[in-house]
């Protein structure tokens, strides 16, 4: 067996990960660079854009524009595998954002733990902690060698289970690990304020007792341990959860009967000016009213209509994002509002316009988060516990950092073949 990362030696995103044997090949994530996307192509494999049989599938990990971004630019047939719940998320946001969708494929879905065997390969999946739903790391084997692709993982999220019996229990006789570095050397010291999930449940329920108007809560609405943090300080506090439609449909995507589905417990859907003028685009009317018996407006249409949120301000934590302020600003829906932010401060320092506006009406920001990929007390305790005679980063900046962690670390470089 031998492989070549595409991309990812020496950047965060953009992952991509051939390995052949045999003559025969497959792909591990085909993924969008984050930082120069716009111009970035494909990564040049062939198969991808002309027939080549010897590709036999292409395996994503998990629902994140950075690992399956340039699937829909495949114009092959290749067959594709990933989690089921991650494919109908992705087409989810492709219809509500500009993030990409998946293409044409209909993807075979990972059963966790079953093997899938392709050619001279046997992939198995194995769920994985992170802030994307439905994620895997991804055991392959073929020619008596064995490699270990982790994609991106943390142990502190609300699957920190996954994270143990892949350390406790892991795969024996793994030749190379091909491990994530995200967050070595980064910076952003007030991504860690909150160690797990659980401590920005605890964190945002304090402030939703302490403020006196709607509470604002800016997350990905991708997030779901996020969402489900949101909900749970939310019913502590006795107040009543509402969701943007594309958050919803998210939430419905993921088909899972333990999360916030609107209608259950309360649960409320506001459907933003821009995401109705979507739907009514798309003419899909028949989607906007699957949520008659749910709906909340910012305010009330007519005198015995239902409830509206200017109405239920006090009583209500909204899942919100800037582009929604314009419709409240002529409503006292925020009036003694409070605004949490809670993802990476790199995509909150994009929206610096709204938040300056937002502050300028009185509106106080926390920053509220954890980040969705292995600290390096996790990544350490990853290396260790995976008995792997080489370890190859990738996803990541800081490759000294991560020469720190480990005497088997194996720097590689984008493109260059190397065997297993």
């Amino acid at each position: 067996m031998r492989c070549r990362i595409h991309r990812g030696c020496h950047e965060i995103g953009g992952n991509c990960v051939e390995v052949e044997s045999d003559g025969k090949r497959i792909v591990l994530d085909i993924g969008q660079p984050l930082k120069n996307g716009k111009n970035a192509k494909i990564p040049d494999v062939s198969g991808f854009r002309s027939p080549d049989e010897s590709l036999l599938g292409i395996f994503i990990s998990h629902p994140h524009p950075d690992h399956y971004g340039f699937l829909k630019e495949v114009t092959e047939p290749v067959p594709v595998y990933m989690g089921q719940a991650a494919y109908r998320i992705i087409g989810v946001s492709a219809y509500f954002t500009l993030l990409p969708s998946a293409g044409e494929t209909e993807p075979t879905a990972y059963v966790a733990g079953e093997a899938i065997e392709i050619g001279p390969f046997t992939v198995t999946p194995f769920p994985i902690d992170h802030s994307a739903y439905d994620s895997y790391c991804l055991l392959i084997e073929a020619n008596g060698k064995r490699l270990l692709y982790s994609g991106d993982i943390r142990g502190h999220g609300r699957n920190p289970e996954f994270f143990q019996k892949l350390i406790t229990n892991p795969p024996p006789d793994i030749d190379v690990l091909i491990c994530e570095g995200t967050q070595i050397g980064r910076k952003e010291i007030a991504d860690f304020d909150y160690p797990t999930e659980y401590s920005v449940a605890d964190r945002m329920l304090e402030i939703f007792n302490e403020t006196d108007g709607m509470c604002l809560t800016w997350c990905s609405g991708q997030n779901i341990d996020r969402l489900i943090s949101i909900w749970q300080a939310t019913q502590k506090s006795g107040r009543q959860l509402v969701l943007d439609m594309y958050t919803a449909e998210v939430i419905k995507a993921a088909q899972d009967d333990s999360l916030p589905t609107p209608g259950k417990d309360g649960v409320k859907v506001y459907v933003p000016s821009s995401q109705r003028s979507k739907i009514i685009g798309k003419n899909d009317i028949p989607r906007l009213n699957s949520y008659y018996s749910c709906r909340i407006y910012a305010q009330k249409r007519e005198p015995t209509g239902p409830t509206d949120l200017e109405d239920m301000a006090i009583s209500t934590v909204l899942v919100f994002r800037p582009s929604m302020l314009s419709d409240f600003k002529t409503t006292t829906c925020l009036n003694g509002a409070r605004l949490i932010s809670s993802q990476w401060s790199g995509y909150i320092r994009k929206n610096d316009r709204d938040l300056l506006e937002m502050r300028r009406m009185g509106i106080e920001r926390d920053h509220v988060h954890t980040s969705g990929h292995a600290t390096v007390d996790e990544l350490q305790q990853f290396i260790d516990g995976i008995d792997a005679d080489r370890i190859v980063p990738i996803h990541l900046e800081d490759r000294e950092g991560f020469a720190k962690l480990s005497d088997r670390v194996d720097f590689k470089d984008d493109h260059e073949w190397w065997d297993v």
